[in-house]
């Protein structure tokens, strides 16, 4: 399909007039059956076009997307291995452009690559592909140079990225490096002194990291970084910022309840502060944290009683 017939059947999709819709979903789908590499690179090009109608990059994007995510086990299995199936060469073009697409100056653009660019990081990462990739979203983020939007993407994506291999079944364990390099990016996001939108994307992909992050919880030092780094964005003047470091910090209770006794103290004086002092939504995030301390100790008690009763 050339760009220009691509355009038009993107747009179309959106059409009130059920039949043009009809015959440019029937467009797409025999795209991509006749020719799915290259269906992709179209795709692709279409998201990182700049000047291009933000509908169309937008479209192209989520179309991008959907071509490797399903409900339905099987089905996902299925479109990951097409994916696997494609000329590397192919792949990497496809890859490169996507990832470029992160960096573009129009948000819309960023955040819909960034969704594509995660769902293409589920399917490679865990086999240790694409290196480029967190290489990459580390220098996007890291970066002084960098634009505040470019930061808040890039973490947006790590964040996507985490949740969907979180969530795939047979996917095999992280390596340690990914795990590693992907933490100091987003660590290096939530510091004190970057503005409240970088560090709230830096929260939200930390909160989706955490299941990958167990060897960093086993290192005192590492264990004690991440701690004092949310901590410190308890305190941001931010209440979304506040709110999800509290998100965090229930999530590691789940995750980590046997690690969390030398830091009992802290986390005592900052929850109980929020909740006699914070707004709403941030004092119930607060509270979540016992909430879920609670059910690990009931769980422990269960476990220890059925031990009991079996010898």
């Amino acid at each position: 399909m050339s760009t220009p017939d691509l355009t038009t059947t993107l747009l179309s999709c959106q059409s009130p007039d059920p039949t043009v819709r009809t015959q440019a979903e029937a467009a797409l789908a025999s795209a991509e059956q006749n020719n799915l590499a290259d269906f992709f690179v179209a795709l692709a090009n279409e998201l990182s076009a700049e000047g291009k109608d933000l509908t169309v990059r937008q479209l192209a994007g989520l179309h991008f997307k959907n071509l490797l995510v399903a409900k339905d086990e099987a089905i996902q299995a299925e479109k990951h291995n097409k994916w696997k199936a494609l000329p590397t060469e192919k792949r990497a073009v496809i890859k490169s452009t996507v990832i470029g697409a992160i960096r573009s100056p129009v948000q819309i653009a960023r955040h819909t690559a960034a969704q594509a660019c995660a769902e293409i990081a589920t399917i490679e990462l865990p086999f240790k592909e694409w290196p480029e990739f967190l290489t990459t979203l580390m220098e996007n983020v890291t970066g002084s140079a960098n634009d505040d939007g470019i930061k808040i993407s890039s973490l947006e994506c790590l964040g996507f990225t985490c949740e969907r291999i979180a969530l795939s079944l047979d996917a095999p364990e992280i390596a340690p490096d990914v795990t590693d390099l992907m933490l100091t990016t987003i660590v290096d996001g939530i510091q004190a002194d970057r503005p409240d939108p970088i560090r709230f994307a830096a929260a939200t992909a930390l909160r989706n990291s955490l299941a990958f992050t167990r060897k960093n919880f086993e290192n005192e030092n590492e264990r004690n970084m991440i701690m004092k780094t949310i901590c410190e964005a308890t305190q941001s003047s931010d209440a979304k910022v506040r709110g999800a470091a509290y998100e965090c910090i229930s999530q590691i209770a789940f995750q980590y309840y046997d690690k969390l006794q030398s830091y009992m103290q802290t986390l005592f004086e900052l929850t109980f502060a929020t909740i006699r002092s914070d707004e709403e939504s941030v004092a119930l995030n607060a509270i979540e944290f016992w909430s879920t301390l609670a059910e690990e100790e009931m769980e422990l008690i269960d476990m220890a009683l059925e031990f009991q009763e079996t010898g």
